[in-house]
């Protein structure tokens, strides 16, 4: 909204005129709708990013508070009201986008941030070996599958291994993966690598899931207020439940 006044100024200001409202415009400084306008960009970005729900969220949540951190760093030259604002917004970053482990792990998950260069050294390994006692823990859901798959003569299956590499972590870190591959689709990429690496794999879709925000839940709930209505309250649940897939489907590109 403030970059679209910034942007009308002169027509709204000549609109207010000639109704002889000027004085409406009164103490609007264009400069300083240009200065905060420009320094909330990042935060919609963020916001419309990481409310997505045609694509894993959870994993760019830490990416987005290390670049909103730093873009709320005092920046030399900065006029008095803007080093409010970056001061101000720091603040509300650290109150209000609290980084746990499950968003360090989503990063770590995604092949080109695995070095989570972000974090201090120690908290990086910190997240490695999180992840290696997560992957440990998936061992016996692992083997059960493998033996599921085999018992129901799952193609592909005869050119697995019976042994589970216990830690496949060292293994993911020295591996060279192509960027544009783990870029476009980070889900995409733990199938096309979940012989490379079941466990990890397991542990990304597990992970990857979890939505960043509610926005995505908000709109569910939006759109089955919609169908279950005065005139349409006897649905069945099957039958609504299909409604909000076809509706959701519909929305793809």
């Amino acid at each position: 909204m403030l970059n679209s006044i910034a942007r009308q100024h002169n027509e709204i200001r000549q609109l207010l005129e000639e109704k002889g409202q000027e004085h409406r415009f009164e103490g609007i400084q264009v400069e300083v709708l240009n200065g905060v306008g420009e320094f909330l960009t990042p935060f919609k970005h963020a916001s419309e990013d990481l409310e997505g729900d045609r694509y894993p969220t959870i994993n760019s949540v830490l990416l987005w508070s290390h670049r909103l951190r730093r873009h709320c760093e005092p920046r030399c030259g900065d006029p008095l009201y803007m080093q409010h604002i970056r001061r101000r917004a720091g603040e509300l970053l650290d109150e209000k986008m609290i980084i746990s482990p499950i968003h360090k792990i989503a990063t770590f998950l995604s092949p080109r941030f695995k070095t989570l260069k972000m974090l201090p050294p120690d908290e990086s390994l910190a997240v490695q070996a999180e992840a290696r006692r997560l992957t440990t823990a998936l061992i016996p859901a692992l083997q059960a599958q493998k033996c599921t798959e085999k018992a129901q003569n799952v193609p592909g299956m005869e050119d697995t291994p019976d042994l589970i590499e216990p830690d496949e972590i060292q293994r993911y870190m020295q591996s060279h993966f192509n960027l544009e591959e783990c870029s476009e689709n980070v889900l995409g990429f733990w199938g096309a690598h979940s012989h490379d690496f079941p466990l990890l794999s397991m542990l990304a879709r597990a992970v990857l899931c979890v939505p960043a925000t509610s926005a995505s839940s908000e709109r569910a709930f939006s759109s089955a207020g919609r169908v279950l209505e005065a005139r349409r309250n006897r649905l069945n649940p099957g039958t609504v439940d299909s409604i909000l897939f076809l509706h959701s489907a519909s929305k793809q590109p």
